[in-house]
């Protein structure tokens, strides 16, 4: 991975580069930004400047044999660490290297992908709670100690050291006095997550989310989108590329259309159509449900902006704009707004594992009051 196959994120770019060559990069790096910000992607591109035998003035070769197998994950020097779940088949709990065919499969086929992708790739029952055990601490330990193959460096990326939990303090002292000539890359999503001991021993570098322009430009560049799709999904996925390129490549779910057959349902008092809804979009997986909810609160939005708004240009597909004004003339502004707070309740307890059907039901009773009926 190259600085230049990275999305944006110039001023940062350059300030790795340039600390890499005045010799002043930090040894523990943590590298923090919501999902879809380009973080893992800076971090492997980091990695391979370091490691590159011809560097360039501003990005590696991309092309030495340092550059090939950092690029295919091969490197003998560069380790990486992530949650992996349990299968239960034995007492030994699994380690990263377990995973690490699917590691380079995920990152060969998608450029940005997040811990729901990751679990359905490596998990039979992606009910369970991924995890680095303590058994992976020891391997990054073991692993560590020994001097480097190939280069002068040796490279840990732990991606979403979130669950490291109390692990990570087998590893304190090991980033906090590290072996000469070792670099540790923490990229994590959720510094409410990351123990205060580890954060206290990196370097913190904040990874801005894109733009809506950025969003586009990257969509339009990727997907040949014309300029009003790229648009409306730059603003629809708010700066978040995982997010961006789910929209585009999910066959698109239509989830619109499925929406506004909810809200029928929610307003007519249909509570067996909103089963079969909930039903159908839990079935598809607990990241099917949250963009479908998602794409509910844009709608939402642009309901409340086009009621509150003189002349407001709506900001959504076309065929979405006619429901989106009915929508705003059956909702008034206050119930518009409780809708969206409790959309945004049901998105927050999916992601943190609750049952996504009995939640979309329940939501569907919340949502059936905030009508006005006339």
């Amino acid at each position: 991975m190259k600085f230049t196959n990275v999305p944006g994120l110039e001023q940062l770019k350059t300030k790795l580069i340039q600390s890499v060559d005045g010799g002043k990069l930090p040894h523990a790096q943590l590298f923090l930004g919501q999902q879809g910000s380009g973080k893992l992607l800076l971090a492997f591109a980091l990695t391979q400047y370091l490691y590159c035998t011809n560097k360039q003035p501003k990005d590696s070769c991309g092309e030495c044999s340092s550059c090939r197998k950092i690029s295919a994950h091969t490197h003998p020097d560069v380790h990486y660490s992530y949650p992996v779940i349990n299968p239960g088949t034995s007492t030994k709990k699994p380690i990263s290297t377990d995973f690490i065919e699917q590691w380079r499969l995920i990152n060969k086929e998608r450029i940005f992908f997040n811990i729901a992708d990751w679990v359905s790739l490596t998990a039979k029952d992606e009910s369970k709670q991924p995890n680095i055990y303590r058994e992976e601490t020891r391997s990054i330990i073991s692993k560590l100690s020994l001097k480097p193959y190939e280069g002068e460096a040796k490279t840990l990326i732990i991606w979403m050291p979130e669950y490291l939990k109390t692990e990570s303090n087998v590893l304190l002292k090991l980033i906090e006095e590290p072996p000469q000539k070792t670099y540790f890359i923490l990229v994590a999503e959720d510094s409410d997550e990351l123990l205060t001991t580890i954060t206290s021993r990196t370097q913190l570098i904040k990874i801005p989310r894109y733009t809506e322009e950025d969003t586009a430009n990257y969509l339009k560049e990727k997907y040949n989108l014309e300029h009003q799709k790229a648009t409306q999904i730059g603003y629809l996925s708010e700066g978040d590329f995982r997010q961006a390129t789910e929209l585009v490549e999910s066959v698109e779910d239509n989830f619109g259309s499925l929406f506004r057959e909810w809200m029928v349902a929610c307003y007519t008092n249909n509570l067996i159509k909103c089963y079969e809804i909930a039903d159908h979009i839990t079935k598809q997986g607990r990241l099917q449900s949250q963009l479908f909810l998602t794409n509910g609160l844009s709608i939402l939005r642009e309901s409340l902006l086009y009621k509150m708004v003189d002349n407001y240009t709506i900001k959504a597909e076309k065929e979405q704009q006619d429901f989106i004004k009915k929508f705003s003339i059956t909702l008034n502004a206050t119930c518009i707004e409780k809708s969206y707070e409790q959309i945004n309740e049901v998105i927050y307890h999916i992601k943190r594992n609750a049952n996504g059907k009995l939640a979309l039901f329940h939501l569907s009773l919340n949502l059936r009051y905030n009508f006005v009926r006339k």
